[in-house]
């Protein structure tokens, strides 16, 4: 197994695998309603959809930097849009362009030979395998918050029922 393949594998995992440090993506996604994702319940920090949102917009910028475009950095306001109002037809929306955007970044991985890994991608400072590793390891950052999300979202609606 190439270093390709195995960066595949590791983005598989982190997406839908058995990933040892806890639950992957699709399966902390699932169960996540409107109401819930579009709840903030710290104030000043981000909602599960604007999460979502933001790594379908880091995994965007990636694809975009390997296939040799210069690519919107932090400024960029994609990175973290606002969070639209509850509707559930919306958040399966964007669940859905998350799905085309894993399997556009996933494409986008197994189209790299492994000698440009070490190369810089365009207009960056950064290796194709800096950015590469960097989307997974902000996906399971972020997973790790949207699981938390959830469950204080859970925990509020049980106390609100009692």
């Amino acid at each position: 197994m190439n270093e390709i393949q195995q960066l595949l594998q590791r983005y598989d995992q982190t997406l839908s695998g058995d990933a040892w440090y806890g639950y992957p993506v699709w399966t902390i996604l699932q169960g996540i309603d409107a109401q819930c994702a579009a709840a903030q319940l710290i104030p000043g920090t981000h909602t599960i959809w604007q999460l979502v949102m933001h790594m379908e917009f880091w995994e965007r910028v990636a694809v975009r930097r390997f296939s040799g475009r210069v690519a919107p950095d932090e400024e960029d306001p994609g990175n973290f849009p606002a969070t639209p109002a509850p509707d559930e037809a919306e958040w399966q929306k964007t669940l859905e362009r998350l799905r085309l955007s894993n399997r556009e970044f996933r494409q986008a991985i197994a189209q790299l030979e492994p000698s440009a890994l070490d190369k810089n991608t365009p207009g960056s400072d950064r290796t194709f395998r800096y950015e590469l590793v960097g989307v997974i390891e902000h996906h399971i950052y972020h997973v790790g918050q949207i699981a938390l999300l959830k469950k204080g979202y859970a925990a509020r609606v049980e106390v609100n029922r009692g």
